[in-house]
Formats: structure tokens, C-alpha cells, sequence
């Protein structure tokens, strides 16, 4: 194997690549990169056996071959050398690597220890706007389960074109305390499709869109391939591979109120500094924090009391529509809600302090909901 490319190539594939390894005992195989030297360029490979990255750069390939390689320690390496052209050459003793002045050898394992990546059947695929999935991803992810007892809730579950939103993509994540779902758009309404995306996975996919934001024509689309019990993800010259969980994700729309006794419309930045003084007051262990809509004053008040801390209180001026309401929530649950979303003003729609509470956007063109369940007093 022999090939050149420019450091900035290769640290810009590492970059995207070397995310998901580690240390393994069992298989010390799973902290290397693997480098192929082919004729379409150069690819690099990564795999901690239960998703895998793949990267193609540009180079000159001079002899065609493969070899692996500790990801760290080759990423930290090339870290260090000037810009510019560097040389590759597979030798006995290693890798080994020129760049101006300076030569190395890389010592890694063979090719042949490196696990088999399997060729997929792509059954069906989805062509989806990389700024909306990058979105999407960003909204839903921090509420999946962190618990292990029911994998169906570790993950994301996307809905391609759902009943009653053809032409759409939505994305869920639950942990039975809190939910959120993005809508997106989708080219393809001809086939409806649901799986399940494990959290790691869809991280790692707005992880590898975010590094391309700025290049000067970044990929304007991201390809979605089902096959069996695994996903592709094609972007630009990267692609992932995962595997999908098996399970089925609750019917979580029936839990979704779609009327409310309170809306009230409140600047967005204010509810979450008052959010931010009162979970300093919370009960330890419940974490609650008390939301009341006075209409009759236009106010909302957020306030919390601990015996061993003290209390607090906020009053923000809002925008109200029906009647006086209050309900108890987790901080840390409607802080995350907050943060999701990019508007100086949302919406509270509250039923009662039994019923959960909705965040939803105050404009029509925004897509995202976001569910909290109520603290019992």
C-alpha cells in the first residue's frame, strides 16, 4: 500500500471517523482505524461492532491496500504535522508516514483482523434536508430513556410519513416523564416506514452533519436506508452504519391532549432564568418547581420552596387565553424543554395540575412539541 493526501484531508476524515472508538480488552482490534488505499480515493473505517463509520477522501493512490491503525494515537500524529502534502507506505515493520523533513512508522494490526462490514440490502430510502435533520436530532435526543429495562425508549423511533402527516418525517423520543417530536419534511410519501434509532447513533449523526457546517458547500441532504434491522446513513462522502432496536415504541400519541383549559404566551429567555433561580430551591430528589397562570393578572409566576435552602419566586408578564392554572414539574425536564427551542416566545398549554403540560411554538411554520408530566402533590 502506497497513497499521499494533504493533512487537512486526512485530519478532516479523522475527525469524522475516530469518534466511536475505544479501548476494548476483548478486541483492541475496535481502537484502530482501518485505511484502505483504493483507486476511488482513501477510506478510512471505524466499528465499535454495533455501528460503524466509513469516510472517503481524496489522494493519490499508488499501490492499493489496507491497514489498520490505533485511531488516537494516528489522529494525534497527523494533529501534528505542517499542512501540506503527506506520503504513506506500507513496509514491513509498519506504516510509515513522510512529511516534509520528518518520517515515522505507525505500528498497527492487519487488515485481516479488522471486522467484516457486511454489504446491505438498501430496501428503502429516504432523502432528507441535512439542517432539518440536524434539527430534529438536536430536539428529541436528551429525553430518550437512559435506563436499560426498556430498550424501545432508548432510542429515537422515526415515523416515515405517518398516517395522518404524509410527506413528513417524525421523530420521537420518550422517557415516560417527558416527550418531544420534531416534524420534518420528506420527499418520498410513497412508502411508510418506522424504526427504532439507538440515542448513540442519532448523536453521532448530528455529530458528523455539525463537523461539515462549515465547509463552503456543505451536503445539502442526508440519505436514510432501512434495511432488515439496520440503518444507513449516507452524507457527502461519510456513511454510517447502526444497528436498529427491535422493539415496538408505544403509541405515544394517545397521550398527546390536544385541548387545554390555559394557554399562555411567555418570552422564552425570562422563563428560563426564573426556571434557573427556582431549581436552586427544589426538594432534593423531586426537583419540583411550581408554575402558576394567573389570567386575571397576566402573570405566570414559577416559585419553589426547600426547608433547608429557602424559596423563591418569579413573576413574568404573559400573554394569557382562558383560565387560572397551576401544575408542579421536574426543573431539569422543562429546562431541557426550553432549551430545545430556538423562538424568543413560546406557549404553555396547560389542562390542570394532574394533566401534563405542553410547550409548543407560538409560530405555525415550527413543527415541535414537547410533553411534561406533573408532579403529584
Amino acid at each position: 500500500m502506497q497513497f499521499s493526501c494533504t493533512q487537512e484531508n486526512l485530519m478532516q476524515g479523522l475527525s469524522v471517523v475516530s469518534h466511536i472508538t475505544g479501548k476494548n480488552i476483548n478486541l483492541p482490534v475496535l481502537g484502530n482505524v482501518l485505511i484502505k488505499a483504493e483507486k476511488s480515493g482513501i477510506l478510512l473505517n471505524t466499528t465499535n461492532l454495533e455501528m460503524s463509520v466509513t469516510c472517503l477522501i481524496r489522494g493519490k493512490v499508488e499501490v492499493e491496500g489496507e491497514y489498520s491503525v490505533p485511531a488516537k494515537v494516528f489522529s494525534d500524529f497527523i494533529s501534528l504535522l505542517p499542512s501540506g502534502k503527506v506520503e504513506f507506505e506500507l513496509k514491513d515493520d509498519g506504516l510509515e508516514v513522510k512529511s516534509n523533513d520528518q518520517e515515522t512508522v505507525l505500528r498497527g494490526m492487519p487488515a485481516s483482523e479488522f471486522p467484516l462490514l457486511p454489504k446491505l440490502n438498501k430496501q428503502h430510502t429516504f432523502q432528507l434536508k441535512s439542517v432539518d435533520v440536524r434539527k430534529a436530532i438536536s430536539r428529541v435526543v436528551f429525553a430518550v430513556s437512559l435506563s436499560e429495562s426498556r430498550p424501545e425508549l432508548s432510542g429515537v423511533a422515526c415515523y416515515f410519513n405517518p398516517e395522518d402527516d404524509k410527506g413528513k418525517v417524525a421523530f420521537v423520543a420518550t422517557d415516560s416523564y417527558r416527550l418531544a417530536e420534531q416534524l420534518i419534511v420528506c420527499g418520498d410519501q410513497s412508502k411508510s416506514v418506522n424504526i427504532i434509532v439507538p440515542s448513540k447513533a442519532m448523536s453521532e449523526i448530528m455529530r458528523i452533519i455539525s463537523s461539515y457546517k462549515n465547509e463552503i458547500e456543505p451536503p445539502e441532504e442526508v440519505g436514510w436506508s432501512v434495511s432488515d434491522n439496520q440503518l444507513v446513513i449516507s452524507y457527502g462522502a461519510v456513511e454510517l452504519t447502526t444497528r436498529l432496536i427491535e422493539a415496538s415504541f408505544p403509541d405515544y400519541k394517545n397521550i398527546i391532549p390536544t385541548e387545554f383549559k390555559t394557554n399562555a404566551v411567555i418570552a422564552r429567555s425570562e422563563l428560563q432564568k426564573a426556571v434557573r433561580s427556582a431549581s436552586l430551591f427544589t426538594k432534593k430528589e423531586i426537583n419540583d418547581v411550581h408554575v402558576s397562570c394567573d389570567s386575571e393578572t397576566g402573570t405566570c409566576i414559577v416559585e419553589s420552596s426547600d426547608e433547608g435552602t429557602g424559596k423563591t419566586k418569579s413573576i413574568i408578564k404573559v400573554e394569557i387565553s382562558g383560565e387560572s392554572n397551576k401544575v408542579a414539574l421536574n426543573f431539569k425536564y422543562l429546562a431541557d424543554g426550553l432549551n430545545a427551542f430556538d423562538q424568543d416566545k413560546v406557549k404553555l398549554a396547560i389542562i390542570g395540575a394532574m394533566s401534563p403540560m405542553m410547550i409548543l411554538p407560538t409560530t405555525s411554520d415550527d413543527s415541535y412539541r414537547y410533553l411534561v408530566m406533573p408532579i403529584r402533590q
